[in-house]
């Protein structure tokens, strides 16, 4: 209710009836010190008395006391406590969010499938992928003459591990999946890493073998005189590729558990022929 709706104040002198509340606090005070001379000259005048006037009126200060404690700490413990202490000249903002743990934070995950030749094949991965609160960061298509692979690069929660992803794209139709964690760098695109690579060669910022183990994302470059058993010097069998080296020998690229495809295989060469050229112009000078 508001003022203009006929309210008053917490303030007494503000209510009807101000005259009669002060005669009776005033009546109540009167008694009070009539009571209190009565009991003196009752007791007053005897040894007795004088004692126990002293020790009602310490029993009183003490039941004070007593009650002003315990009304203090009461006021302490409902008082709400802060979650930690703040740091000393740290920027104090409304709404900070806590640092979160490091198990609690996304992690990238490399998800490289190849989809049956159905309709709606895609929409039902990508289906999957959000019922489980993943994110596509990045799409890599690695077309070949008979079928096509898709690089999904992910950012899943924390509880989403290897094999839930797993699970989740086999029950979409796809067949050959390969789950793997990424690294933040195989976010950037391809054709920008691919020239950064090309210019970092040309530079000489870099070697022929370490520029192939970024292309490729490898494990492994070996430089040998032969090719692997089976492999041509410029071939690829699953997670292995093999490339002629400017100076002769035979570089051979390995993987962990993800086969090159056509497509990387066509990068890989193109950087190893730049690398060629930059040998055979070093020769002629």
């Amino acid at each position: 209710m508001d003022a203009s709706e006929g309210s008053y104040g917490t303030d007494d002198r503000t209510r009807p009836g101000f005259l009669g509340r002060e005669a009776l606090d005033l009546g109540v005070l009167l008694l009070a010190a009539g009571a209190a001379h009565v009991l003196v000259l009752s007791l007053g005048h005897s040894d007795g008395g004088v004692r126990a006037l002293i020790t009602m009126g310490v029993i009183l200060l003490a039941v004070s006391a007593l009650h002003r404690w315990h009304r203090h700490r009461s006021a302490a413990t409902r008082r709400p406590r802060t979650g930690g202490r703040a740091r000393k000249g740290a920027p104090k903002t409304r709404g900070a969010v806590p640092d979160r743990p490091e198990e609690a934070v996304d992690r990238l995950w490399s998800v490289r499938v190849t989809l049956a030749d159905l309709p709606g094949g895609l929409a039902a991965l990508t289906a999957r992928f959000a019922s489980l609160g993943v994110d596509i960061r990045l799409v890599r298509v690695h077309p070949d003459e008979e079928e096509t692979t898709d690089e999904f690069l992910v950012s899943a929660p924390a509880h989403v591990g290897e094999e839930t992803l797993y699970s989740a794209v086999l029950g979409a139709g796809v067949r050959d999946a390969i789950v793997r964690p990424a690294d933040v760098h195989e976010l950037s695109d391809t054709t920008s890493r691919t020239l950064r690579l090309v210019s970092a060669l040309v530079e000489g910022a870099t070697t022929l073998e370490g520029a192939l183990l970024s292309l490729a994302s490898a494990q492994d470059v070996e430089r040998a005189e032969e090719a692997p058993e089976g492999m041509g010097r410029e071939d690829t069998d699953g997670t292995t590729m093999t490339l002629p080296a400017p100076d002769g020998a035979v570089l051979v690229v390995r993987r962990v558990g993800v086969p090159f495809t056509a497509v990387e295989f066509a990068r890989c060469r193109a950087l190893v022929q730049v690398a060629a050229s930059l040998h055979g112009r070093s020769r002629q000078r």
